[in-house]
C-alpha cells in the first residue's frame, strides 16, 4: 500500500519545507524538484506514516494520486501575490476534493488584505492559520487552548482519519466489547427518521448499546467514526444537526465527562 500523502506548496522559496521539517518530517530524498520527507505520527489514539511531498515550482508536472492533505503556504503581503497565488489555481482546483485543505501566511496586519484572504479561503474551503502570530495579552488568551501557528497545522492533520492508521489499545479488548465496523453499519442502517425535526434520533441510545454505557474507551469511540461519519451524511440537516450533537455528548462522556457540563 502506498503511504498516504500530504502536499506542501508554497509562493515563498524555502517555506514549504520549513513547514515539512516543524510539523515533524524526516528528510528522505530530492527527486524531480521534489524533496520527500517520512513523518511518523504518534499521538494518543493512533500512530500513522505519511509521506509529505513538498515542491515550489508551479510550472512541475504534479501526481495527485494519495494526496489526503493540502497544505498551499502564500505570501499575501507582498508585491504581485494574486499572480503568484494564480499561477498554483489549476492544481488546488484539481485538490478541491481533499479532506484536508489548510492556507498558511505571516501573520496579516493590513486589514483590507486579511479580508481578502479570508474571503478566498470560504471560498475555497480552506482554514486560514497564520503563522508568527504576535503574542496575546494574558487577558486576551484563548480559554479554550486554540492552537495556532504550526500547532494548529500538526493539530487538524492528526484530526485526519488517515486510511493507514493503526489505533492504540489492546486489540482483544476492543474484540470483547466492540462489533466489527459492518456490524456498526447495518445497525445505524436500522435507524428509522421520523418526520418530525425535533424529535431525537437514537444515535446515542445504540452507541450505549453497542459499547456499554460504563467505561467507554474513546480510543474504542473514535474506531466506529468512519461509519457514523458516512450515514450521518445521508441525513437531511435537520437531522443530521441532531445526530451530530448525540454524538458529540457520547464523545464528551467517553473522555469522561460530565453531560450535564454541556447544557447551557
Amino acid at each position: 500500500m502506498n503511504l498516504p500523502r500530504i502536499l506542501i506548496i508554497s509562493t515563498e522559496k524555502g517555506k514549504a519545507n520549513e513547514i515539512a521539517i516543524n510539523i515533524g518530517g524526516e528528510k528522505l530524498s530530492n527527486q524531480d524538484h521534489f524533496d520527500y520527507y517520512l513523518w511518523n505520527i504518534q499521538n494518543k489514539y493512533y500512530k500513522a506514516q505519511v509521506l509529505i511531498c513538498v515542491i515550489e515550482n508551479s510550472s512541475q508536472d504534479i501526481s495527485i494520486n494519495d494526496v489526503e492533505a493540502l497544505i498551499v503556504h502564500h505570501d499575501p503581503q507582498t508585491e504581485n501575490a494574486d499572480q503568484n497565488l494564480k499561477e498554483w489555481s489549476s492544481l488546488i482546483a484539481s485538490l478541491a476534493e481533499v479532506e484536508v485543505l489548510l492556507f498558511s501566511c505571516n501573520f496579516i496586519v493590513d486589514t483590507v488584505i486579511r479580508n481578502k484572504v479570508i474571503k478566498w479561503c470560504l471560498q475555497n474551503r480552506f482554514e486560514l492559520i497564520e503563522l508568527n502570530r504576535p503574542d496575546i495579552d494574558a487577558s486576551e488568551a484563548d480559554s479554550e487552548n486554540n492552537k495556532y501557528g504550526i500547532e494548529r497545522i500538526i493539530e487538524a492533520l492528526h484530526a485526519h482519519m488517515w486510511p493507514n492508521m493503526t489505533l492504540k489499545g489492546k486489540p482483544s479488548d476492543m474484540e470483547e466489547r466492540n462489533p466489527d465496523m459492518n456490524k456498526v453499519e447495518e445497525q445505524f442502517g436500522k435507524i428509522e427518521l421520523n418526520q418530525d425535526s425535533t424529535e431525537t434520533l437514537p444515535i446515542e441510545n445504540m452507541l450505549d448499546g453497542i459499547m456499554g454505557e460504563e467505561n467507554t474507551d474513546f480510543g474504542e469511540l473514535f474506531s466506529q467514526l468512519k461509519a457514523m461519519k458516512e450515514h450521518a451524511a445521508l441525513l437531511p440537516t435537520n437531522q443530521r444537526r441532531i445526530a451530530a450533537e448525540q454524538l458529540v455528548t457520547a464523545f464528551w462522556k467517553a473522555m469522561g465527562g460530565d453531560p450535564s457540563e454541556m447544557e447551557d
